[in-house]
């Protein structure tokens, strides 16, 4: 009787679906956001999973300004986040857009590196609000990564704003 090899764990590394979603999902968010360390500059499935920024992000500027902290904090969030959505285990972070490595780096006041973890928790939350929010554009920037290997900025607005409009228009 022949062997027959099992099927890959549901956890496994993800196909080029799962790995175009969960990179789309990262530069929707940080489009969405507008601020300056979440400019992209290209996405890529080509050579491996990868959102390419433009700036670093700036610790100082993010410790004297909450809103760029959570907006960074959440960008870095949205792949593990849909990965969660997709049933699939979280991709390893970049060192330099690690969530917790960032939050962590930002919080100054001991009260709030004692909640640290609960603050993670709750903008993942909110990462996870916005990526069910923005899932038709997660999905047609992750249809042009499929099929073009990479996006540079332009091309995710653009397939941002079509898929806005599409939904705009079949709600009206």
């Amino acid at each position: 009787m022949p062997r027959l090899s099992p099927f890959p764990a549901p956890t496994a590394l993800p196909d080029l679906h799962s790995m175009a979603t969960l990179v789309a999902a990262e530069a929707v968010l940080a489009q969405l956001s507008g601020r300056a360390p979440l400019r992209i500059e290209a996405v890529s499935v080509a050579n491996g999973p990868a959102v390419r920024y433009a700036l670093s992000p700036d610790v100082e500027a993010m410790r004297a300004n909450r809103g760029l902290l959570e907006d960074v904090v959440m960008a870095a969030l949205a792949a593990p986040v849909a990965a969660e959505l997709l049933g699939l285990s979280a991709p390893q972070p970049a060192e330099c857009r690690n969530a917790h490595a960032l939050l962590e780096a930002a919080l100054t006041e001991p009260e709030e590196r004692e909640v640290l973890d609960a603050y993670l928790a709750v903008l993942s939350a909110r990462t996870r609000a916005l990526v069910r929010r923005a899932w038709a554009e997660i999905g047609v920037v992750a249809a042009g990564l499929r099929e073009h290997g990479t996006l540079d900025a332009q091309d995710v607005r653009h397939r941002m704003a079509c898929a806005q409009g599409i939904r705009g228009t079949l709600l009206n």
